[in-house]
């Protein structure tokens, strides 16, 4: 005997149950917005996002990732702690100072753990001994290529203080733009960036890479209440992160395309060295540089007592590196 409601009833039953689980996937597959922050438009980290993105990688993590570039990691560090950014790419140095006054942060990860930066100069200028006098932009005191500039000189042999005149002049193409222009005679770039430079008629003076110095030029930092509140997206970022670094080196083509279009060049030479630099300071287990953040700790406790307190084991937090 048939009961056309009975069988109604049914297939209503059968309905909410499919709606109910298509819900629950939807809900367990919902994507995590993140604003992450960084001190250069074609940094390491921009391009390694910007590749996991277009590979799936964020996706398949549930997240969706957007690179905010913001100059100077002063300013970056205050943006993070006022809760505009969610995770910040910055230096070991901006980020000890914040952390002395008072930012309750932490390194989650390391990025650069090398220096991927290079003194150039005017094209006037064809050695260290001529740069006496003369007047070097960095972004701000404090910033990580303020330290940068101060490695380079005194790998170099010149006095910080008295050799030269350092300028806060802006980011990084601002202060490309300033060298071209002659407002300063030199200035600390990034690989990519500074390579543009040369092919425009600019000197390198010195590759830091080639003296291979441990400092943290990148880490991946995160709010103390972040970590605790949203454990589970740190780790999805982080695991994310991770398969980033596996396709950044493993599929170079992509990275130097992409390396290419945040550089704004069509000019794949540029792209290729900026690439093949990076490669160099990107750790493969995203793990930051202990030696290079006690460099960087070192040079700040010369003219901060508290920092000579610290110790590296209180600045950082691995746990969330799968």
């Amino acid at each position: 005997m048939h009961f056309p409601e009975l069988s109604s009833y049914h297939c209503l039953k059968t309905l909410v149950c499919v709606i109910a689980l298509l819900s629950s996937s939807v809900a367990f597959a919902q994507i995590t917005s993140i604003r992450v922050g960084t001190n250069a438009g074609a940094s390491t980290e921009a391009v390694l996002f910007g590749v996991a993105k277009d590979a799936g990688i964020l996706k398949q993590n549930q997240l969706d990732v957007e690179v905010v570039y913001i100059a100077g990691g002063t300013l970056s560090m205050q943006a993070l702690v006022g809760k505009s950014l969610d995770f910040l790419c910055t230096g070991g140095t901006p980020f000890i100072h914040a952390y002395l006054e008072g930012a309750q942060s932490k390194i989650i990860a390391g990025i650069n753990n090398r220096l991927p930066y290079v003194l150039i100069s005017s094209g006037g200028i064809s050695s260290a001994a001529q740069l006496k006098g003369k007047k070097i932009g960095i972004s701000r005191f404090g910033s990580t290529d303020d330290f940068a500039l101060k490695i380079a000189l005194a790998q170099l042999g010149l006095n910080l203080k008295t050799d030269v005149t350092i300028l806060q002049t802006g980011g990084p193409a601002t202060r490309l733009s300033a060298l071209k222009a002659g407002s300063i005679d030199a200035t600390v770039l990034t690989t990519g960036l500074a390579q543009i430079g040369v092919k425009g008629g600019m000197t390198l003076l010195l590759n830091l890479l080639d003296r291979d110095i441990e400092y943290q030029q990148v880490a991946i930092i995160s709010r103390e209440d972040a970590l605790k509140s949203k454990s589970e997206t740190v780790k999805r970022f982080l695991k994310a992160y991770l398969e980033g670094i596996r396709y950044y080196k493993s599929q170079k083509e992509a990275a130097v395309k992409k390396t290419m279009a945040l550089l704004k060049t069509s000019d794949r030479e540029i792209a290729e060295y900026d690439y093949s630099q990076r490669v160099r300071a990107l750790p493969d287990d995203g793990k930051p540089t202990v030696k290079g953040l006690q460099l960087a700790l070192d040079d700040i406790a010369k003219d901060s007592p508290k920092a000579k307190n610290l110790t590296v084991q209180q600045l950082v937090d691995l746990s969330f590196i799968p």
